[in-house]
């Protein structure tokens, strides 16, 4: 009886990926899209900076797409300029194993991503940023619809002033 068990699932399609590793997804050559980030800010009372946005991920195209979510690994970064133009580095915040997910985006459709914060997924970590009250930051979001070995695409600079 076990025999049988191990053999029905050894059978069963099934999608698992390691620690580092993400998974990627086909891409028709030569299709792009289009992504655009629009942030805001708020300063919570314990002077803690807030950032939350929207990330639209459009389909110029005809073509309906399988794109991934920006939740997976090395799908979505973000980088962050200070008023000077230097990059800010972002901090690990934790060891992550997210869920493999995609999205269906129809043909001439937008996809909109809605995040609480500047954190990202790496190969196996969660990175993010800690902005300062008061100051001013240029923000750009990278995106890889089709995973890691797939094309990226790149929002235009987004400036984000923060409140004091």
């Amino acid at each position: 009886m076990k025999f049988i068990l191990v053999a029905l699932a050894s059978l069963l399609p099934a999608v698992a990926y390691s620690i580092g590793e993400g998974g990627d997804t086909k891409w028709p050559k030569g299709t792009r899209i289009e992504v655009e980030l629009r942030l805001s800010a708020a300063v919570g009372t314990n002077g803690q900076v807030k950032v939350s946005g929207d990330l639209f991920i459009k389909n110029r195209s005809a073509v309906p797409l399988t794109i991934q979510s920006p939740h997976n690994r090395l799908v979505l970064a973000f980088l962050v300029f200070d008023p000077l133009g230097n990059p800010v580095a972002p901090k690990g915040l934790a060891k992550v194993d997210p869920a493999f997910l995609t999205h269906s985006l129809s043909g001439r459709s937008t996809y909109t991503h809605h995040f609480e914060s500047l954190d990202f997924i790496t190969g196996s970590a969660l990175f993010g940023y800690e902005l300062s009250p008061g100051k001013s930051y240029k923000i750009l979001a990278v995106y890889r619809p089709a995973g890691p070995h797939g094309p990226g695409f790149t929002s235009q600079e987004t400036n984000l002033e923060i409140p004091k």
